[in-house]
C-alpha cells in the first residue's frame, strides 16, 4: 500500500519537474546583446529534437499511475503487480535519462 502511494507521488513529481523551468540558456546575438531563456527539461528536449523521450516518460508514468490506482482499488492480480513494478522502474530510469540528456543538450535549428 505504501509503495503504491509513493509510486503515484513520484510519477507526479517527475512530470512536474520535467515542466519546471530549471535551465537558463544564454546566447550572444549578432548585435552583441546577450539573450537569455529559461527553459524546462521538456522544452529542451523539444528544441533538441528528442521529444520521443518525453512522450515515453508520459506513457510510462501513465501506465504506472493507472496500475497503482487499480491496486489501490483492490485488484490483486500478479500481472498488474508486475506491470506496476516494471512501469515504475521504467519511469524512474527514463526520468534520470531525460535529466542527463537535457543537461547537455544543444538547440537544433532547421
Amino acid at each position: 500500500m505504501l509503495m503504491t502511494v509513493l509510486s503515484v507521488i513520484a510519477n507526479i513529481v517527475y512530470l512536474v519537474v520535467l515542466n519546471t523551468e530549471l535551465y537558463t540558456d544564454r546566447v550572444k546575438m549578432p548585435t552583441g546583446d546577450v539573450r537569455e531563456w529559461h527553459r524546462s527539461p521538456a522544452t529542451r528536449l523539444n528544441i533538441s529534437g528528442q521529444t520521443f523521450l518525453f512522450y515515453l516518460q508520459i506513457v510510462l508514468a501513465a501506465v504506472s499511475i493507472i496500475t497503482n490506482v487499480l491496486l489501490l482499488f483492490g485488484v490483486r492480480n500478479n500481472i498488474v503487480k508486475t506491470i506496476r513494478l516494471v512501469s515504475t522502474i521504467g519511469s524512474t530510469v527514463m526520468f534520470i535519462i531525460i535529466m542527463i540528456v537535457t543537461a547537455d543538450s544543444n538547440a537544433r535549428y532547421v
